[in-house]
């Protein structure tokens, strides 16, 4: 799927890993807290308008609502300047950028985007190539194009169903305990196979987003029917399906049968150190986080009101759950899972990136959260003593419950509680 994505965009027939080419990203994404470091680099150079500023999508995410002198104006100069320079898609404080872009039907099967933030692989979702360039996005906002390598990809082929209690966080823990940096240096982790029949997009975009922190360029996902409806639901005209051929050549292939799996936790320092639950039992938390971009969508809010429903958060842990985008917020609030929530205890907050960015509701030193965020390197959520754990939507909520990291399989659907 790489190769058949860049081999377009870059205007060739095919492309073989390890070719160095120039391509041409039909989208580029970039948040307020790097947008105009970006423009200032550009205006240095002589460069007084953007290559394809109907392609740009810029957005303020990381500080809403703003709660800083130094955030109010990076979100003022952003306005200014996505004014300034005509940029085609702007959105303020309306939810995270890359499950945004896909709520929006601005991504769709075949499309190679150029992204600012790190997890911008989560567009990988809906069969899109995105790739974090960090501050190389200042030459494709400038002349549209950008060279790479042609990466290698490692297959993962899924298949069965999760069983209650598993999730998609799950599957992509699952993976990274089968592959090392060496493995995944410079390649693409492309999920495969019946078993992604069984999730969601916005679960899809769990599993890609989060193949950066497994060492990897990106995540892809292949296209099938629900996908494709999906995007339908979402205004892209008809999409189409995108596999890989039968003969395409990876790297190496895994199979995970998701029947098999059971819930996983990151422990600190890195999203790659991966334990089960249930062997985590003895860690007393104190906060709890539900959002980010990765973990952020209505079914994570599902699953988590799910375990909390006509249970209580431990009188000892902080619960705070953030919708991804303003339409999750909505949706979720029109379902009643943000009543069920604040009812359990919960703390609800307008759709950012919140703790993920470090901005808000940070840690101080010798203080635990279990979090669906992306990253867990110490001071990432305040103290650098501090410690940060990764897991499902659903770990989470069964771990507030008890104050301490639980396996959710006993509140899940058909566990007793």
């Amino acid at each position: 799927m790489t190769q058949k994505i860049l081999a377009r965009s870059s205007g060739r027939e095919a492309v073989g890993h390890g070719e160095i080419i120039w391509a041409s990203p039909d989208l580029v994404t970039a948040p307020e807290v790097s947008f105009s470091a970006y423009i200032k680099r550009i205006r240095e150079i002589g460069v007084t308008r953007l290559a394809h500023p109907e392609r740009v999508a810029v957005v303020i995410d990381h500080e809403v609502p703003v709660h800083s002198i130094a955030g109010a104006e990076r979100n003022k100069l952003t306005r200014q300047l996505a004014q300034e320079w005509s940029v085609g898609h702007f959105f303020d404080g309306v939810g995270i950028t890359h499950p945004l872009m896909v709520e929006r039907g601005l991504v769709a099967p075949g499309m190679f985007a150029a992204g600012a933030d790190s997890h911008a692989p989560g567009l990988g979702a809906v069969g899109a190539l995105s790739v974090p360039f960090g501050f190389e996005v200042s030459m494709v906002l400038a002349t549209g194009q950008i060279w790479m390598k042609v990466p290698e990809t490692i297959r993962v082929r899924l298949h069965g169903a999760c069983r209650p209690g598993v999730a998609a966080r799950d599957i992509v823990l699952a993976t990274m305990q089968q592959l090392d940096d060496e493995a995944t240096s410079y390649r693409v982790i492309e999920y495969q196979g019946e078993g992604l029949s069984t999730l969601s997009v916005p679960e899809r975009m769990t599993i890609c987003g989060l193949c950066v922190d497994a060492g990897a360029k990106s995540g892809i996902a292949e296209v099938d029917r629900r996908c494709a409806d999906y995007l339908r639901e979402h205004g892209v005209s008809d999409p189409q399906l995108l596999t890989s051929d039968a003969d395409a050549e990876f790297a190496m292939t895994i199979d995970l049968d998701l029947s098999t799996l059971t819930p996983r936790v990151s422990i600190p320092p890195s999203p790659n150190h991966v334990r089960e639950a249930q062997a985590m039992s003895g860690i007393a938390i104190q906060h709890a986080y539900i959002g980010s971009c990765v973990s952020g969508s209505i079914e994570d809010i599902r699953s988590a009101a799910a375990i909390l429903r006509g249970r209580k958060v431990h009188a000892g842990v902080n619960l705070l759950v953030i919708p991804a985008t303003q339409q999750v917020f909505r949706q979720a609030l029109q379902e009643g899972l943000l009543t069920e929530l604040a009812a359990a205890g919960a703390n609800i907050s307008p759709s950012t990136c919140g703790p993920c960015f470090g901005g808000i509701a940070q840690l101080t030193a010798g203080e635990r959260r279990i979090s669906t965020s992306t990253r867990n390197d110490p001071g990432r959520m305040g103290s650098n003593e501090a410690e940060i754990f990764l897991a499902s939507a659903m770990t989470v909520a069964a771990s507030a419950i008890t104050g301490h990291i639980t396996d959710p399989r006993a509140y899940a659907e058909g566990g007793a509680a």
